[in-house]
């Protein structure tokens, strides 16, 4: 029975090859044969090509069989297989070709980076995702993460702003913590990076993430939120190798909310007027607004603001590289330059980097090297409120005089004093700038001290600068809550991060067991130091922030600085059974200054099992299953949230009377805690990888399951403490999900490829303990429901004119918001009548990428989807009734409009109305065609001529599609109004030699 099911599906697989292959016969001479691998199995759909006519072709039966015409005795057969390595034959008098293609070594050997070493594939045990340098500068990206958005499942990755130089938003298998940082640890060459990655993509060798306890405990108390790996470009041996990459394209906003124009705005104010019983008909003008106003009016004046503060935006990077060395001494260096101007005038971001890897073989055995990456950047910003102006005032403001000179005051009204918000763009009147540096680098010995014992030092440093000037000058539209005077202040930062690392590492093997053990140490110190300085009344405002002495009152001084270090021992021991059965198990013990004694200390254990059920003797001749595991682990990781002197309490400076005369003192702001420790979290998790068909079909799946608790939570205090509350480990949630990954090779001949990559991810949170059995409505926190939620009234509507007498017993009126009242009785209140209304991160997400290559051109698209959450969208919810300021173009109600959409404008109500933050929830589900790249690689034989290895050119299409319930804006910046995404169009270029 078991040899018929095999021999079935064999069938089946035959017959789908025999529909998708494309045979040309020519019909000189017949050529048959078999095609086997090393241990004379016949494998199925192997490619057999005519080299130089990829057109006549076939592909081998189910027995491995095959028959092709040639045309002459000296055509050359080309057979390859996905995971063997291709042969040519040349016919010469053969009619009769057996081949056996032996395993691809590279595929077999394909390792991973995990924390403090690698693992083959084949013998990785934990959950961890991959990607490849050829996948990471497949898209052009500004920031390397942003490579992995969609392609990792259980990474969940956003970015709320289209604003040059901005970072992106991402978490691992959901959100954890209620108050700590849900940020995934970040190490580059092992070291600890930080969350801005200013790496060049094209210096980026891989980047790992590890999602579950068996990858992550080895790394304590920072690993709960997962961990990504990022490993830069080494030297390789070999003849020296350049590499030039550039690329060009302008950048657009994508949807922009669609405000009242001059038209809707007059409307809506005459409506909030006649809600009040003080209008009636256009004869009532003249109580809304002054002559001035009337007169615009009147003669049609429509200011389209948005085109006024945008400006024409273009992003550039160019980037060259160069690698090579000898069998001692193998080096990689390189410089980048990026530019990106912004949608916003006045808005851009610069950025150069140099990096240079270096090793050198001191003697057999023994091995040195070192890297280094520096970068400096430029921002200017503009100002953050600068599309709320544009959103708000009054679309027939007259920017320019007659003359076509700006207008200081081109509103009227109550707004006649408010000054132009495009006096902003001149730099005279208003400047926000940031200058970086950085540079980090690493040193490295490795030294094996005999067969099998090997000893790795890794010492990193990391010194970063930053300096933000801020400039706001008496005609910028700050000038107003500036006292009338001009306002400069100055933030510098500077910050040191030193981490030394080694380790001892031993392997062996003893005929059916193979063993690897691994013991290190760690050490860590950081050092944060930021200096403020703030002023008004400027004296030579030209000087701007560089003369801050020049400022005359309103001074604001402060200065800060933090340290803490670190220690830690680890351990790891991988051990595996007839290459099969495989068991990992990892300690971490780490001790931090940030906590009291007794608390100092905290360890990580993990253990994790697998599999490989693809080596069992039953299904070992089931060609079908090329590969087959399963793997299970458990672990503690720890979330290090407690920040330096967070335990001891601390003093503030408060000003008191000595007598009749005015002193500083200092008192306690806060409650000293020294119990306080990590978050904990505990994570379970089951895994299934398998290869289908020499795994054309790959998939991993992976289930899990997490526990954290002692969640620092602010714990309520009696009234006779002196205090309202203090930090405490007191909270505890949970989260479960569901990853999957599937990649498949649907095609693969001589001149076609087509491969498709799926993720999955769908994940559940919830809190399970507050600092009491009871819920924190004013924190938005509700035990059993995820740890962000939208809570509040349920809008139902909006009350009809037959409904009258109904809305009253509300307090209510017809073209007020109608809200749900939950208890049923008869009144609306807040402990009662509000209650979650949707979360805020997505139940699944998921990407799909599809690649296309026919002979030297290839195309590729992107999809990404997050489904499942609420935004709070403050578009959607810029809605004034009274009239004063303008709002989002909406179907409000009106006696002759009854919608349920929008209220009815009213004179005598502000932005403050009742329940009006009902109207910003929306649904944020989205799907968007991320990215489309057409591009053409030039033959080799072609650019060989002018000693070139590699010239493609590609356009990429960025961001131009999304689909949701939104025409004006897009959902993934998670409801903020302050700064557009964008789309881009870039051409690039790639050249190696």
């Amino acid at each position: 029975m078991k040899n018929k099911l095999h021999f079935d599906f064999r069938k089946l697989c035959f017959a789908l090859a025999l529909i998708l292959a494309q045979c040309v016969y020519a019909q000189n001479k017949k050529i048959t044969g078999t095609v086997t691998d090393s241990k004379q199995e016949p494998l199925i759909g192997v490619n057999v090509t005519l080299k130089g006519n990829s057109s006549v072709g076939t592909i081998t039966d189910i027995d491995g069989n095959y028959t092709l015409s040639v045309p002459s005795d000296k055509a050359v057969l080309i057979y390859s297989y996905i995971g063997y390595t291709s042969q040519e034959v040349t016919v010469g008098q053969q009619s009769t070709i057996n081949i056996i293609l032996k395993e691809d070594a590279q595929a077999l050997d394909e390792v991973v980076v995990v924390g403090y070493g690698v693992v083959k594939k084949r013998d990785l045990v934990g959950s961890i995702a991959s990607v490849k340098s050829q996948d990471i500068t497949a898209v052009p990206t500004s920031n390397v993460l942003e490579s992995m958005q969609g392609k990792i499942a259980g990474l969940d990755m956003t970015r709320s702003s289209g604003q040059p130089g901005s970072s992106f938003n991402f978490t691992i298998r959901g959100n954890r913590s209620l108050t700590a940082s849900n940020a995934p640890l970040i190490l580059v060459d092992g070291i600890a990076y930080g969350a801005d990655i200013d790496i060049n993509p094209n210096d980026v060798e891989s980047i790992e993430v590890l999602k579950d306890a068996s990858t992550t405990a080895i790394y304590g108390s920072r690993g709960a939120n997962g961990v990504i790996l990022v490993t830069t470009k080494k030297g390789k041996e070999g003849k020296v190798k350049v590499d030039l990459n550039a690329y060009w394209g302008p950048s657009l906003s994508t949807n922009l909310p669609k405000m009242n124009n001059t038209q809707q705005y007059v409307a809506m104010r005459r409506e909030a007027m006649r809600a009040v019983g003080q209008w009636s008909s256009p004869t009532d003008d003249s109580v809304i607004w002054d002559a001035v106003a009337l007169e615009r009016i009147k003669n049609n004046v429509n200011t389209d603001w948005y085109d006024l503060i945008m400006d024409d935006a273009t992003t550039q990077n160019y980037q060259v590289s160069v690698s090579g060395g000898t069998e001692a001494t193998k080096v990689s260096f390189s410089l980048d330059y990026f530019d990106e101007t912004g949608i916003l005038k006045g808005d851009d971001f610069n950025r150069y980097n140099g990096r240079m890897n270096l090793s050198q073989r001191i003697m057999k055995g023994m091995e040195a090297g070192a890297s280094a990456l520096f970068t400096t950047s430029t921002r200017n910003a503009a100002p953050s409120n600068v599309f709320h102006a544009a959103q708000t005032k009054e679309p027939y403001g007259m920017p320019f005089n007659e003359d076509g000179t700006l207008n200081k005051y081109p509103f009227t009204g109550s707004g006649a004093t408010d000054i132009n918000m495009l006096f902003n763009q001149d730099r005279d009147n208003y400047v926000d700038e940031t200058k970086s540096s950085r540079f980090f680098g690493t040193l490295f010995l490795n030294w094996e001290i005999i067969k099998g014992l090997h000893f790795r030092t890794n010492f990193g440093y990391d010194s970063q600068n930053s300096r933000n000037g801020h400039f706001e000058g008496v005609n910028s539209t700050f000038v107003g809550s500036n006292k009338g005077l001009a306002k400069v202040s100055k933030n510098e930062t500077h910050s040191t991060a030193w981490t030394w690392e080694n380790t001892l590492t031993y392997s062996k093997d003893f005929g059916i067991h193979s063993l690897t053990a691994l013991v290190g140490h760690s050490m860590s110190k950081n050092s944060y130091e930021d200096t403020y300085a703030e002023g008004k009344g400027l004296s030579f405002e030209q000087s701007l922030f560089h003369n801050l002495d020049g400022t005359q009152q309103d001074y604001v001084l402060s200065s800060s600085l933090t340290e803490s270090s670190m220690l830690s021992y680890f351990a790891r021991l991988n051990y595996k059974l007839l290459d099969k059965y495989l068991l990992t198990a990892t300690l971490r013990a780490d001790g931090s200054s940030v906590l009291a004694k007794g608390n100092q200390w905290g360890y990580f254990p993990s253990v994790a099992v697998a599999w490989r059920m693809k080596d069992e003797s039953f299904l070992a001749n089931v060609d079908e299953v090329s590969d087959l595991k399963l793997r299970l682990s458990y672990g503690l990781s720890g979330n290090s949230a407690v920040s330096p002197y967070q335990t001891t309490g601390g003093l503030s400076k408060t000003m008191y009377e000595f007598g009749d005369v005015p002193a500083y003192g200092y008192r306690p702001y806060s409650m000293a805690n020294l119990k306080l420790k990590w978050e904990k979290t505990r994570v379970l998790n089951f895994g299934i990888d398998f290869g289908l068909l020499n795994n054309r079909v790959y998939a991993t799946i992976d289930a899990y399951k997490t526990w954290t608790s002692d969640l620092l939570l602010p714990m309520i205090l009696p009234g006779h403490t002196g205090f309202t509350s203090v930090i405490s480990n007191v909270g505890k949630t949970e989260t479960r999900g569901i990853d999957l990954s599937i990649n498949t090779v649907n095609f693969d001949t001589k001149d076609f490829k087509w491969t498709t990559d799926l993720t999955f991810s769908a994940n559940k949170e919830k809190i399970t303990a507050l600092n009491t059995d009871q819920d924190d409505v004013g924190s938005g926190w509700f035990i059993g429901s995820p740890t962000s939620v939208i809570y509040d009234y349920e809008k139902i509507g909006i009350w009809q004119t037959n409904e009258a007498t109904e809305a009253a017993k509300y307090g209510q009126e017809p073209g007020d918001i109608k809200v749900r009242d939950l208890d049923k009785n008869g009144t609306i209140d807040s402990n009662n009548d509000r209650k979650v209304l949707g979360q805020l991160t997505p139940k699944w997400t998921a990407g799909l990428n599809n690649r296309f290559e026919y002979k030297g051109w290839e195309l590729s698209f992107f999809l990404y989807a997050r489904v499942g959450h609420m935004i709070a969208s403050q578009a959607a919810g810029n809605f004034n009734p009274s009239g004063w300021t303008n709002s989002i173009a909406c179907d409000y109600w009106t006696p002759e409009n009854p919608t349920n959409s929008y209220p009815r404008p009213n004179f005598n109500k502000n932005e403050s109305m009742l329940y009006k933050s009902t109207l910003a929830y929306r649904k944020g589900d989205f799907l968007k065609i991320k990215d489309i790249t057409f591009g053409y690689n030039f033959p080799k034989q072609m650019i060989s001529k002018v000693n070139l290895s590699k010239l493609r050119i590609y356009t990429t299409l960025k961001n131009f599609f999304t689909f949701s319930e939104f025409s004006d804006y897009d959902p993934e910046r998670g409801g903020s109004n302050s700064y557009p995404m964008t789309k881009q169009v870039v051409l690039g270029v790639n050249v190696s030699f």
